[in-house]
């Protein structure tokens, strides 16, 4: 079994010196159009996270912010890249995901 190894204080680091991990940022545009729209009052939102969030955890958090948008999750469709995908589907940074309300007329 591994162990640990502690980090000797030191004034240079070398090169074989062991680094912190980094978190990386994921930055992503949502867009909302109709309803959704009016509901959080703007079509257009950025968010950052240190995560990897998925579509379905990005809409939780909106819902969150605003209750009502909660009400239309099961009539929602998500894209992201302008393509339609899945609510599982994984964040990457530079992603655009845009949530669409139903869509009725004649």
């Amino acid at each position: 079994m591994l162990k640990p190894v502690p980090l000797a204080p030191s004034s240079s680091a070398g090169y074989n010196s062991p680094v912190p991990p980094v978190s990386q940022t994921i930055r992503v545009t949502v867009l909302f159009f109709g309803r959704l729209k009016e509901l959080t009052g703007h079509p257009e939102h950025s968010i950052e996270f240190t995560d990897a969030p998925t579509i379905e955890h990005l809409f939780a958090l909106y819902a969150a912010r605003h209750p009502e948008l909660a009400k239309y999750r099961s009539s929602v469709v998500a894209s992201r890249n302008q393509e339609f995908t899945a609510w599982d589907t994984p964040l990457r940074s530079g992603d655009e995901v845009a949530f669409l309300p139903p869509v009725s007329g004649g």
